[in-house]
């Protein structure tokens, strides 16, 4: 006999035990979050959906459908889809990418009070398959745009960082209403949509100051901001140097020989001038001449002893074999029933009361072999409104995160309806302004945890919160005494989430790491450039990524603890996000098709699936063959080679704006986009309605920001996140902590807190 669900997590200790899970979705955002699910203990039951087709079998899915039972079935015969219909009636969640599914089961979700249906639809046209529903996405959405390049046009990303992120956010917001679930009693629908995925990917350069120039992102595939870039070196290798904060800056410039650069009257001291328009060209030439002096060899020891952030730009076929990612667990070998031996990456997240085990290699079976699911049991309880509050109303989460990810972490948190306090040092967190668009949301303590009577008053306010959230180099969570065992001290069955740049153990486990730092070192700044110069990816990858992560690895501790009442320790880290954003370009097996690789300026791998030029901006278009562009008339013979055939339908798209060249381009059968500015998104009524509110910004006016990253049907949080002030609610929240009002006046007055005042308005957004 089975077990029932009960014993399923009694017996089982992985933190998602005894949840059931109906994958009927056909996109690659769909499939990467039942993966997740599956990755930490979940039963996933894979069903082709109606919409899938050919172009949808990527290499990637020997991955995205590891732990799962996988099957097909005619979607035409009626006895067939009552067999989904029954696993229905027995799943806690429901995966779906579009509304032909849901239209064949007549999926009633009222019908199924317990189930979490998790719809996932792209936001463009299906039948476009594959990478390109992410393309497509990305030139909508304004991400192509605002990569760096040397034209400054449209550029096409290689990897579906999209997509992959929708997928890590679905995930996260789905545990989060099995959370709520366990409160109330009730499932709801969870919608979680390709553009959320854009937004979440991309969160600060959604923050849009309508008076605002529009950026010149003709800056150089290194980006703006020359000692936050990778340089060539006189062996052809080229390094990536990590210096965005004065300290690092300093110290670069001293092992580079160019230390009086600090002192130039152009840059004065001051750190941001080193990235400023009217400096970037002779300040990036001054780097690149450094480099050029001496083999890579040389900067990496030098840099390194120098404690700055510093890397070799490497390959992705290489990354999984790095002796770092071995050692935290990021390279596994399953043997998959298509392709044999398969290496892949591993687990997103560590867990370390809660264990995930071994991957197992995908299954497929008949429909008939599915098992069995017995039904969910009908609520006790009445279901309650609308609460406008968010899924984790209730949880308290401490945040100790600064720059990017931890912060962000604390966002994702907010948004799911946590009360989140963002603790800061004295003088507040020196990235606050520049990020203030990753820290909305949450409230403020301004604290001096070195100080004895901040540090206490620190821990009791611990003592009354679920989750603490950090992203410190190792050793320093000890050094301050408030590493896990000081927390449990104070609240036994408290969640820890750290979020490190390379993992816990390991050569490279103490070593300080950016975002763009692993993005060279893992490769994805070589795929993106191909033969051409490494390219900065705009989008924060890795930062954004383990940041969702830090999330996800919070909502699965607090679902086990609400199931156990057992807290426990949890972590993830840049290394193993970049892992992640990767999952279908680092999988390899005997006869593997090589991932897609860019090069310089990359408008798209082929002259029917590509950007091209109009008159008044670019379009993104994915063809069935080069014929449908004779058709159309925009090409005389389908003979030409590539590049004349490129260049014959420039010359006549540009003639046409972009919404006569779509319309021609669809008339003949072409799947054609806009590629919009972030700056015409506001003009879109749909996009505003949907995804936009307003907050003040620090210029007097009002900007736009993202507003709903999910779509919860019973429990959405309905007010805007806001950012606060270093230290605005100091006082309000040590008297939550317990603290007498002599108490808060006597930290105050020491100096080991801060009272601090309202946040005037958001900041704006540097490209990066």
């Amino acid at each position: 006999m089975k077990p029932n669900k009960e014993e399923d997590v009694m017996n089982n200790h992985q933190a998602l035990a005894g949840v059931r899970i109906l994958d009927l979705s056909g996109t690659i955002a769909s499939a990467v979050a039942a993966m997740l699910l599956g990755d930490y203990g979940a039963e996933i039951i894979h069903i082709k959906p109606p919409t899938w087709t050919a172009s949808a079998d990527l290499p990637g899915l020997a991955v995205w459908h590891r732990n799962k039972l996988c099957t097909s079935l005619d979607w035409s015969t009626e006895s067939s889809i009552d067999v989904v219909r029954q696993l229905l009636r027995g799943a806690d969640i429901c995966v779906t990418s579009d509304d032909a599914t849901i239209a064949k089961l007549d999926l009633d979700v009222d019908a199924l009070p317990r189930l979490v249906h998790l719809h996932m639809p792209s936001c463009v046209a299906l039948d476009a398959g594959g990478l390109d529903v992410d393309n497509l996405l990305a030139a909508t959405s304004g991400v192509a745009l605002r990569q760096g390049s040397f034209e400054g046009g449209a550029i096409d990303l290689v990897t579906p960082y999209i997509s992959y992120e929708q997928g890590l956010w679905a995930a996260t917001a789905a545990v989060a209403a099995l959370v709520e679930r366990e409160k109330s009693g009730f499932g709801q629908q969870v919608v979680v949509d390709g553009f959320h995925g854009s937004i979440v990917a991309n969160i600060a350069t959604l923050v849009m100051d309508p008076t605002a120039p529009s950026i010149n992102t003709a800056v150089g595939p290194g980006g703006p901001n020359p000692p936050y870039s990778s340089y060539r070196c006189s062996d052809g290798k080229w390094v990536f140097l990590g210096a965005p904060t004065p300290k690092f800056q300093q110290a670069a410039l001293a092992v580079l020989g160019i230390a009086d650069l600090w002192n130039d009257p152009r840059i004065d001291g001051v750190f941001t001038n080193l990235h400023s328009p009217e400096n970037r060209g002779w300040v990036r030439k001054a780097f690149e001449d450094a480099f050029a002096s001496q083999p890579s060899d040389h900067w990496l020891e030098q840099l390194d002893a120098a404690d700055v952030p510093v890397g070799l730009v490497g390959e992705s076929k290489n990354w999984l074999d790095d002796p770092q990612i071995r050692a935290v667990g990021q390279r596994q070998v399953l043997t998959d029933p298509r392709h044999g031996e398969v290496v892949m990456g591993g687990l997103l997240v560590d867990l370390f009361g809660t264990p995930a085990k071994a991957s197992s290699p995908r299954r497929f079976v008949a429909l008939d072999d599915l098992p069995s699911w017995p039904e969910q049991a009908v609520p006790t309880k009445q279901k309650s409104p609308r609460s406008g509050r968010g899924p984790l109303d209730g949880i308290r989460v401490l945040n100790l995160g600064a720059m990017l990810a931890g912060p962000y972490a604390g966002m994702l948190m907010a948004e799911l309806g946590a009360d989140v306090v963002k603790v800061e040092p004295r003088g507040g967190d020196v990235f606050r302004m520049v990020g203030s668009h990753y820290n909305r949301g949450m409230r403020s303590l301004e604290v001096d945890l070195r100080n004895g009577i901040g540090h206490e008053s620190f821990l009791r306010l611990a003592g009354v919160s679920d989750v603490v959230i950090d992203n410190y180099r190792l050793g320093v969570l000890g050094r301050l005494a408030i590493d896990y065992d000081s927390l449990t001290a104070v609240k036994p069955d408290m969640i820890s989430v750290s979020v490190t740049g390379f993992g816990e153990t390991g050569p490279s486990a103490y070593r300080p790491a950016f975002d763009p730092m692993i993005q060279a070192t893992s490769g994805m700044q070589r795929a993106q450039g191909g033969d051409s110069d490494p390219v900065f990816i705009g989008v924060a990858v890795n930062d954004v990524s383990s940041g969702c992560a830090a999330a996800f690895a919070a909502c699965l501790a607090l679902f086990h603890r609400a199931r156990t009442g057992m807290g426990q320790r949890t972590a993830t880290s840049l290394a193993a996000a970049s892992v992640f954003m990767q999952s279908g370009e680092l999988v390899h097996y005997q006869h593997c098709p090589a991932p897609r690789i860019g090069g310089r300026d990359f408008a798209g791998p082929s002259k029917i699936d590509r950007f091209y030029p109009a008159a008044d901006g670019y379009v993104r278009v994915l063809a069935n063959s080069i014929d449908q562009f004779v058709d159309a008339g925009l090409l005389q013979s389908s003979a030409l080679s590539d590049e004349a055939a490129i260049g014959e339908i420039s010359q006549a798209l540009q003639k046409l704006s972009r919404q006569d060249a779509i319309s021609l381009l669809e008339a003949h059968g072409i799947t054609a986009v806009p590629a919009r500015n972030i700056s015409e998104l506001p003009a879109d009524p749909l996009v505003r309605d949907a995804y936009l509110t307003t907050v003040r910004g620090n210029t007097g006016g009002d900007f736009y920001v993202p507003q709903r990253l999910a779509r919860f049907a019973r429990t959405e949080r309905s007010d805007t996140l806001l950012t606060a002030g270093a230290g605005e609610h100091s006082s309000e929240l040590l008297e939550t902590a317990g603290l007498s009002a002599s108490e808060i006046e006597r930290a105050i007055t020491s100096g080991a807190v801060h009272q601090g005042e309202p946040l005037p308005g958001i900041g704006g957004v540097s490209y990066r």
